[in-house]
């Protein structure tokens, strides 16, 4: 198949939703297929989502692409590794941009808008949704993209419910997987120290402030805690010195701070899915979290995890301490976590996003 993903501009740093598309890049490469991922520098979202200023950032944009400064500028990836099979193409969203194929992919809901835009040849448009993405933009213009004439999959079971539920669209699921040959446990569960990892991120909605506090909270009835935080962003301000932070991890250090890890805190109050909560668990560390709709396919309550609901930050100080004072029940969760998410693996859902497409195409 030539295949063809959509992604909105190369920021080239770590993000989750890129990784996951760049693994079933790697995956449709190494398979024989033809892919392209296509970085578009602007998206045809309607003029009054944007407004002036945006508008005249599309001008911008128009005129130093083609004078090169954009592509130049934005042209590699390198915090991933590719499949140099791939081809990588920085378009705008013009038809003429984009290479004929049999199956043309949106990746966000701005891309949605590009994809919808393109005539057959282009490829069957399929939409790969990964969050409720009203949290990055107005309800009013992201709901609409779930309605277009397209073939939708989804990463997590509630976010087909979400579809069923409130627009009445249907949806596939292709759950998220772990990359057993970058996460697995290289520590014992019994040695490790009362060591607690989160992500750090700058949007709310991660609850990395939430996370903060309740470790501290927890730090006053363990006085040996250590905290290891990761992340792209700056170091927060003002972090105890029981924290650690390690900006722009690779997926080595991910894997040595995970096995370091006793437990996994995951304050966020809307997931997608999850994909440093799955690879913390694959490595041994026993998840603590909030009920924020991705948790749902791999936290199981007082089996795989101990869950709160989001915001109740008291709740999660006693989960966590509960976990660190008693090492039975730690272990516990640590081993059925590492069981669940086992059965998340990248071969499987492939076949299942391959098998889909097949059916999907013209």
């Amino acid at each position: 198949m030539k295949i063809s993903f959509v992604l909105p501009n190369n920021l080239d740093h770590p993000i989750g939703g890129y990784k996951v598309i760049y693994e079933y890049a790697n995956m449709f490469a190494s398979n024989g297929d033809d892919v392209t991922i296509n970085f578009t520098l602007y998206d045809r979202v309607p003029n009054k989502c944007v407004g002036l200023r945006g508008v005249l950032g599309k001008i911008k944009r128009n005129i130093l692409y083609h004078v090169g400064i954009l592509v130049e500028a934005k042209k590699n990836v390198t915090w991933f590794n590719l499949d140099s099979r791939i081809k990588l193409n920085f378009a705008l969203p013009q038809e003429k941009y984009f290479p004929d194929s049999d199956i043309v992919i949106a990746t966000a809901w701005t891309t949605a808008y590009t994809v919808n835009k393109l005539p057959s040849r282009k490829g069957t448009k399929v939409y790969f949704i990964q969050h409720d993405e009203r949290i990055f933009g107005p309800a009013e213009f992201v709901e609409p993209t779930w309605l277009f004439d397209m073939k939708r999959i989804v990463v997590a079971s509630w976010l087909k419910e979400m579809l069923q539920n409130e627009l009445g669209v249907k949806a596939e699921v292709v759950k998220n997987f772990v990359n057993i040959e970058e996460f697995d446990i290289s520590n014992s569960l019994t040695k490790r120290k009362h060591v607690v990892s989160m992500l750090n991120h700058n949007n709310p909605f991660k609850g990395t402030a939430d996370g903060i506090e309740v470790l501290k909270k927890v730090h006053d009835k363990v006085p040996d805690l250590e905290v290891k935080i990761f992340g792209t962003p700056q170091e927060p301000e003002n972090l105890p010195d029981y924290f650690s932070y390690t900006q722009n991890a690779t997926s080595k250090q991910l894997k040595d701070l995970y096995n370091q890890s006793a437990i996994y805190l995951f304050p966020s109050h809307i997931e997608g899915w999850g994909l440093t909560a799955t690879e913390a668990m694959m490595c041994g560390a026993a998840l603590v979290s909030s009920k924020n709709g991705g948790v749902n396919d791999f936290g199981i309550n007082q089996q795989t995890a101990l869950l709160s609901e989001v915001g109740d930050k008291e709740q999660m100080v006693k989960n966590v301490i509960e976990l660190l004072q008693n090492t039975h029940k730690r272990i516990e969760i640590s081993e059925n976590g590492y069981k669940l998410v086992r059965n998340f693996n990248r071969h499987s859902s492939f076949i299942e996003f391959e098998h889909i497409l097949k059916q999907t195409k013209n």
